[in-house]
């Protein structure tokens, strides 16, 4: 499918108007703030500032309208389609604790990670300038450098190459969407660097048992009455495996990954009768940077990916199956593949250009003969377009972003204008 590029309108005029003032500021530092506590042990300081100033043609769907939009609404607004709004939930921040060995060359770090997607405290006028904090790594280490043990919250194996974007950083260009997946989830994590240190080409093998996850399926019964989700009830846990191998020299660096994913989940629910249903999926990416140029994506295929955000992310917690939804054993069956690739370029070392489409097209096809309905969300392209200028901790871009949804009912369509600047910690 071919996504036309939309007329450019007033939105973006203004912005660009805004964007052509821009005054540098200071030269590149290191991010971070390392203090100093008790015992040699370290904290630290980390996270960027985020702001985006957007104009919306058309509304986007389920995750939102503003730093978090993914794909095009079903149902789209009538002649006055467009609005404005501001948005700074992608703001984050980091705290790192660093300790000496404790067990021979063995030393333990601990990360706490947050941003603002918590929610809105309330709706307009007022509500929606009070985002609140969201939880999103916390895990500890244990490492000697080769080899690290991670338990905690962490981004599973799936989560590898990311988009480019001032826009769209906590919800990646295309995550869930276009082709960019992956989530995190409390696990065991082992990491094992499998070249030598200092050497230009790398390998490392990753591995991951993380809790199952799926769609609630409701409450156990009047005493239990928390929703339990459908990976969770399976009692099995989500299994992941990944090897990355890359290569550095002065003129050309380059790197590819490959993933394994396997999980389980009983969409019958805990405390009744039913077998669990298998899902898998395989990723591959990587990325090349021969001089100015830039170019990296992936590739996935598989079943049963929702909880990953694959399939256009079909599942959608514990509300009940309605058209628009489907059931939880019928997500559980959905097959499909995804892709996307951006390509960017830095003319000089403060201006650069990138360019970004991805896919998700879930197997409409093999969905009709397992379940015998069609799939409300069929398929959807993602475009993006960045023009990015940096100086030193301080960035600033214009960005358009378009959707393009092919929905059981018809296709629709949503355009982004934003400008967006991030100074990092």
């Amino acid at each position: 499918m071919r996504i036309p590029m939309a007329s450019f309108s007033w939105p973006v005029v203004v912005l660009v108007s805004v964007f052509a003032v821009a005054a540098p500021v200071a030269a590149q530092q290191p991010a971070g703030q390392v203090v100093k506590l008790g015992e040699g042990e370290t904290l630290t300081i980390s996270g960027f500032i985020n702001a985006s100033f957007f104009n919306d043609r058309g509304v986007f769907g389920r995750f939102g309208q503003g730093q978090n939009a993914e794909w095009a609404a079903q149902v789209q607004p009538g002649v006055n389609q467009g609005f404005t709004d501001g948005d700074v939930r992608n703001t984050r921040i980091n705290f790192t604790f660093n300790a000496g060995p404790v067990l021979g060359k063995w030393a333990p770090k601990g990360v706490i990670e947050a941003d603002f997607f918590g929610a809105f405290n309330g709706a307009p006028p007022f509500g929606d300038e009070q985002p609140q904090l969201r939880g999103r790594l916390l895990y500890a280490d244990l490492t000697n450098g080769r080899s690290t043990l991670r338990i905690g919250q962490y981004w599973a194996p799936l989560f590898a190459e990311v988009p480019v974007s001032l826009t769209h950083i906590a919800f990646p260009l295309g995550l869930g969407a276009a082709g960019m997946i992956g989530w995190r989830f409390p696990g065991i994590f082992w990491y094992q660097d499998l070249s030598a240190a200092g050497k230009p080409m790398t390998a490392q093998l990753q591995l991951a048992v993380m809790k199952g996850s799926g769609p609630a399926t409701g409450a156990v019964d009047s005493l239990s009455p928390d929703p339990i989700g459908n990976g969770e009830a399976s009692g099995l846990p989500q299994l992941e495996a990944r090897l990355n191998v890359g290569n550095r020299s002065r003129n050309l660096t380059w790197s590819v990954y490959v993933v394994g994913h396997m999980d389980w989940k009983d969409t019958t629910g805990n405390g009744v009768g039913g077998s669990n249903i298998t899902g898998n999926g395989v990723e591959l990416g990587g990325s090349v940077a021969p001089g100015h140029l830039t170019v990296h994506g992936n590739f996935y295929t598989g079943k049963g990916l929702g909880q990953q955000f694959g399939h256009i992310t079909p599942s959608v917690g514990p509300a009940p199956p309605s058209p628009a939804i489907p059931s939880q054993a019928a997500q559980a069956r959905i097959k499909g593949l995804g892709a996307w690739a951006q390509a960017g370029y830095d003319f000089t070392p403060r201006w650069s250009v990138w360019v970004f489409y991805g896919l998700d097209q879930p197997d409409n096809a093999q969905y009709v003969a397992d379940v015998g309905a069609q799939l409300p969300r069929q398929l959807n392209h993602d475009g993006d377009f960045l023009v990015r200028y940096r100086a030193g901790r301080y960035a600033i871009g214009l960005e358009y972003f378009r959707a393009v949804t092919r929905w059981s009912t018809g296709i629709t369509s949503a355009d982004q204008y934003a400008l967006s600047m991030l100074y990092t910690l």
